[in-house]
């Protein structure tokens, strides 16, 4: 007696993405404007949907993310003598393609000419296996008709809402639930460690030496807001560079890269996360620091859509960014900015903007593959490392001219002990770069300072020295 066929989906449940939300973001990465008639063939039904997106994306499904527990088991099935089959309403190319990468399935069933899903699936599986027992791989409520009719029914990674579904239809789930990391991989996605690149919403009370706990308190409020916001930025980043993301040694991890975040999850995440900063950035702080907050947001998903892959003007738009949270903390605390510290700002911050894409570079050469998504190529390396080092140097040497300056002088009693500040900021900036190109510098120079001692000594000696001078 032959063994029953065993049927596998494929989104959701074979890997933890979906091919055809991965083609929607790389439609929207090509032109943002396709949100528009996107939203027109949403109307005329799913098949329509998924016919104008694929016509017009192409996937690259080789490191689309599969999961391991399911993988495993359908190892297993496949010693034991089964005949696999992957079954998935996505359409047929993009199933042949991960088909293909596997070389596990016997055979595939997918959407050609109709929505392969829930009860028309059901009828192409038993026009394959002859109305003989089956098995079922799936994850979703679509799936109860399928798991229902089913042999034997395995529920991946199931919701709470469609185990109960399924229970109330009859269907007596077999799970497999893969270990995801719970709370910590939402936390991940927000990158609360790049928050800490929000500190500068503080410099111009700093620089300002004032006191006032009001303002204070203000401001960590706009810390937060400016924190949720960013964190959606993030969020939205990661989903637009998923392709090259996989093909990087460190960024494939990353809960969208890696498919522990879903990208349905993710987008809701993102959008929570940003109404949710601009509504407390507009009751907290006031709606100016709101207008700057969405410039900052602006200029994000410029970089994002469109010069995140332009030589040069990626980590200007980076600069840019650093910059804009200075000028947040002057318009949320009614500080006034000076030419000074936004010269001293945009150089410095040039400076760490080219770190991290040297670092990334320095990186990929050392494991031997090409840089993806950027403009840049190797042969560019020598040249990142001149101008990023030239800029910090300016940044200092702006520094020097405003100690010596009359707004030094009026602003400081001993101004003097300042000349301490350009020697050291010399020092850090010289060892940023040096390990930058003893491939010791991870990718991103803030979250290196976090970690790093060094960089502490230096901001606690630096904070000692403006204490001094004051």
């Amino acid at each position: 007696m032959s063994k029953p066929i065993v049927y596998v989906d494929l989104d959701g449940t074979l890997s933890p993405s979906d091919v055809l939300l991965e083609c929607c973001l790389l439609l929207l990465k090509q032109n943002i404007f396709y949100a528009f008639p996107m939203l027109w063939w949403a109307l005329q039904g799913a098949w329509v949907f998924k016919t104008e997106v694929s016509k017009r994306v192409d996937p690259v499904l080789d490191h689309l993310p599969i999961n391991p527990a399911v993988l495993e088991r359908l190892n297993q099935l496949k010693s034991a003598g089964h005949v696999l089959v992957l079954a998935s309403a996505s359409v047929y190319r993009d199933v042949q393609k991960v088909a293909a990468r596997l070389g596990l399935f016997d055979r595939i069933i997918a959407s050609q000419d109709s929505n392969l899903k829930g009860l028309r699936k059901l009828q192409a599986i038993r026009a394959d296996s002859h109305g003989q027992p089956f098995v079922y791989f799936g994850d979703s409520v679509v799936d109860i008709p399928v798991w229902k009719q089913a042999a034997v029914a395995f529920g991946v990674n199931t919701s709470a809402g469609t185990r109960a579904k399924a229970a109330a239809a009859g269907v007596s789930l077999n799970r497999i639930d893969s270990n995801r990391g719970g709370f910590k991989v939402w936390l991940k996605a927000m990158r609360l460690q790049q928050w800490a690149k929000n500190g500068l919403l503080f410099l111009p009370l700093i620089a300002a030496h004032e006191l006032n706990p009001v303002l204070w308190l203000t401001m960590l409020w706009g810390f937060v807001a400016f924190g949720l916001v960013a964190s959606a930025t993030y969020i939205w980043n990661d989903l637009m560079d998923l392709s090259a993301d996989r093909q990087h040694p460190r960024k494939r991890h990353r809960p969208m890269a890696s498919g522990a975040l879903s990208i349905v999850k993710a987008f809701l995440f993102m959008k929570a996360l940003g109404l949710f900063g601009f509504a407390l950035a507009f009751w907290a702080v006031g709606w100016q620091f709101t207008l700057v907050l969405l410039i900052y947001t602006v200029v994000t998903l410029l970089y994002t859509f469109v010069f995140k892959r332009t030589a040069f003007v990626d980590v200007l738009l980076l600069a840019l960014l650093y910059t804009v949270r200075v000028i947040a903390g002057g318009v949320g605390t009614g500080i006034e900015l000076s030419s000074w510290l936004l010269a001293i700002s945009l150089f410095v911050f040039l400076s760490l903007a080219l770190v991290k894409r040297c670092a990334e570079l320095e990186f990929l050469q050392l494991e031997g593959t090409q840089p993806q998504g950027r403009g840049y190529r190797m042969s560019d390396l020598s040249y990142l490392v001149s101008m990023g080092i030239s800029s910090g140097f300016v940044a200092v040497l702006v520094l020097a001219l405003y100690v010596d300056s009359q707004n030094g002088n009026m602003l400081y009693n001993t101004p003097e002990y300042l000349w301490g500040v350009c020697p050291l900021f010399l020092y850090w900036l010289m060892r940023i770069w040096i390990l930058t190109s003893r491939k010791e510098m991870i990718d991103d120079p803030v979250h290196f300072a976090i970690h790093d001692r060094i960089s502490w000594g230096f901001v606690i000696a630096v904070a000692v020295l403006v204490f001094l001078a004051s």
